[in-house]
């Protein structure tokens, strides 16, 4: 599948161009909170902004809890991006079929958008609570994907070096 950009999913490792994107999904519900809290970011005490909203008198109930929930998804998003942005490193650097780190990559971002929208939207609704932990864990499901994917193709290498080294 070829793109505008001259880019495959299966020969191009796009997987690199997650990364950035993982960031914006981490960074865009931050940036929500603070533009939409009317007034209760303050640039001197950024981590002071889920106390600020809770006693913003501005906000109605409901508006100060969806943005709180933005402001959880964004820092859960934070958590989780160094472990995400190793396993493409590691997965590239050890040879991983590209479509495999593409895709493994790729559905990250997808899922971490879809986490986004689950927690910030529909947070609130206790029935549904399920439903953040199940799209949060095929986040980092494909995260250890990655790694697991650089150990079976870097072990791959080792044992075809080892079988060579003995044929010398």
């Amino acid at each position: 599948m070829a793109s505008a950009l001259g880019l495959s999913f299966a020969r191009n490792h796009i997987s690199y161009f997650a990364i950035p994107a993982a960031f914006a999904c981490a960074h865009i519900p931050h940036l929500y909170s603070a533009i939409a809290s009317q007034g209760a970011y303050d640039n001197s005490n950024p981590r002071a902004l889920k106390d600020n909203i809770a006693s913003a008198g501005t906000l109605d109930e409901e508006t100060k809890q969806r943005l709180i929930r933005a402001k959880r998804a964004s820092e859960n998003n934070y958590e989780t991006i160094g472990l995400f942005a190793a396993g493409v490193a590691a997965a590239n650097q050890a040879g991983a079929p590209t479509c495999v780190v593409n895709a493994l990559s790729w559905g990250y971002v997808g899922f971490r958008v879809l986490y986004n929208f689950v927690y910030i939207n529909l947070g609130g609704i206790r029935k549904t609570h399920w439903l953040r932990s199940a799209v949060w864990s095929l986040c980092m499901w494909s995260s250890v994907g990655l790694f697991v994917a650089a150990g079976i193709y870097s072990t791959k290498g080792d044992y075809q070096y080892e079988l060579e080294f003995e044929n010398i």
